[in-house]
């Protein structure tokens, strides 16, 4: 794929990270960019929790690392400008933060509990109040004297006829919005069903007029369905998501293929163990070893996937409470 900018960044190789809670963590983030992946944006953070209640109780899922992310991004989410505008104000003021590369918006979430709020995929009804959100980013970076680029990632529709939001896509671009990427699916589909490339194409087109990349995202699992988004959307850059929990791997194998290389196969047994490790042991560095290892049981179950007696190794590990009881069950010491 060709480079991009966003913003003032240069995206030298637009094959990313999706966020997505609960598996988003700073150390899977930077393996994934070990493997390819442009950048990765953090899990989705309450814009009005920062406002009101300051970095701390969001600081865990908020965590950058610059020297080793290179390209760094926050995601945040709410459906009030003035609580954006704070946020962003807070965190470029917050020494760990005030490095990060990018702000993104979530205006994707389809989960219940975000949605009832008016935030995530519910700002698509009301393009307005979603233009007003980026416009609040941006003069909050602009009074800083910052040229940190503001993106958002959202949905083809809110409901279940919508095909595509045109004019959605071109509310956020109108509002200067560095960068929008589109997910496949309404908010009623939650994460069933296919993701719709023509649909995306929609909201693509509309916005081809202006000066800013366009990223897709949706049922990406390989070269080919990565080709094929491509082709069918036009897009200039990709996301991809839930194919990438516990496999990292991914993005070296995707853009191994996009440039006509030979594909990467798969590691090992041994190597996908030990990468299971790594990233939990990259928790435990900043989270209680109850919390991280708790919170890692969701996530242990992809990285052993289709190995030989996955089934009973999940349930073992998925009951364990400490980093020493999941390395005996994996033999690795």
């Amino acid at each position: 794929m060709k480079s991009v900018k966003i913003g003032n960044i240069k995206i030298e190789n637009p094959i990313c990270l999706s966020p997505m809670a609960g598996f988003s963590s700073l150390p899977f983030r930077i393996i994934c960019n070990e493997m390819g992946a442009a950048y990765s944006p953090t899990e989705l953070v309450s814009a009005r929790s920062i406002r009101y209640n300051g970095i701390g109780k969001s600081l865990r899922y908020m965590r950058i690392a610059p020297d080793e992310e290179k390209i760094t991004a926050i995601q945040l989410f709410g459906s009030e400008p003035e609580d954006f505008e704070a946020a962003v104000r807070t965190i470029m003021e917050t020494p760990v933060l005030q490095e990060v590369s990018i702000i993104d918006i979530n205006m994707g979430c389809p989960v219940p509990k975000v949605v009832k709020t008016g935030s995530g995929s519910a700002l698509m009804e009301d393009p307005a109040r979603a233009a007003s959100i980026v416009k609040a980013c941006k003069k909050a970076l602009a009074e800083l004297c910052l040229n940190v680029p503001v993106t958002v990632k959202t949905r083809i529709g809110y409901n279940a006829g919508d095909k595509g939001k045109p004019e959605f896509a071109r509310a956020l671009a109108d509002a200067g919005c560095d960068m929008i990427c589109v997910h496949g699916r309404t908010r009623i589909q939650m994460y069933h069903g296919e993701s719709s490339n023509e649909a995306i194409s929609v909201m693509r087109e509309a916005v081809r007029g202006y000066d800013i990349p366009f990223f897709a995202n949706g049922d990406i699992t390989d070269t080919e369905s990565a080709r094929k988004i491509i082709e069918e959307t036009g897009c200039d850059g990709i996301m991809i998501g839930r194919a990438a929990r516990g496999n990292p791997w991914i993005f070296e194998q995707v853009t191994a293929g996009l440039n006509g290389n030979e594909i990467p196969a798969m590691p090992c047994e041994k190597d996908r163990k030990l990468m299971l490790i790594r990233e939990l042991e990259g928790r435990l560095k900043y989270l209680p070893e109850d919390v991280a290892v708790r919170e890692f049981r969701s996530v242990m179950p992809f990285y052993i996937k289709g190995l030989p007696g996955s089934s009973q190794i999940k349930v073992r590990l998925c009951s364990c409470s400490k980093a020493d009881e999941i390395k005996e069950i994996l033999g690795i010491d």
